[in-house]
This record gives structure tokens, C-alpha cells and sequence, in this order.
């Protein structure tokens, strides 16, 4: 006849099987959480860039950057001169 274990003990090695599981779902879902931010970052760099190349030659593309831009820019940024950076040949102060 064999002995069965007692509940307890079989309560604690589910309870640590318990763990373990979350403890491997919480890095899966780290890992694609972390995955998922380095490609949005990816798109907002290659837009990024797109809009930029494109900055000069579409005036319609830079009549939408000057509108909404502002609105962006944090004092570092005005400070930094970006606003001038991209439109040199504009007078309006942005700072």
C-alpha cells in the first residue's frame, strides 16, 4: 500500500509551480512589452526621419509641421534653437 502524501505538502508544490508559471508569464510579458516600444520607437524614428527628408521639398508637409510643431517643443527645445534649425529662414520668434 503506498502512502499518499499529505495535502499540505502537495498544496506547497502547487503553490511553487504557482510561482514559478507567474514568475515565467511576467518576463514573456516583459520581454513583449519591451519588444512592442523598441518597434513603435522604430516607426516614430523612420516617420521621423520621412517628414524631415521630405521637409523642404513638400509645402504643404511644412505648412503642417509649422502649425502643429509648436505646440511640441519644450523650452529645452526652444532654447536649443530646434525650431530655427528647421526653419532658418523663418522670422518668427518661437521661444
Amino acid at each position: 500500500m503506498s502512502q499518499s502524501r499529505p495535502p499540505e505538502a502537495r498544496i506547497a508544490e502547487l503553490t511553487e509551480k504557482k510561482s514559478q508559471l507567474d514568475a515565467q508569464i511576467a518576463a514573456l510579458d516583459a520581454r513583449r512589452r519591451l519588444s512592442q516600444k523598441k518597434d513603435e520607437d522604430r516607426i516614430k524614428w523612420l516617420l521621423g526621419t520621412l517628414v524631415f527628408d521630405r521637409l523642404s521639398a513638400e509645402p504643404a508637409l511644412q505648412s503642417i509641421v509649422r502649425r502643429d510643431l509648436p505646440d511640441r517643443l519644450t523650452e529645452r527645445d526652444q532654447t536649443r534653437g530646434l525650431w530655427r534649425l528647421l526653419f532658418p529662414d523663418s522670422q518668427e520668434d518661437r521661444s
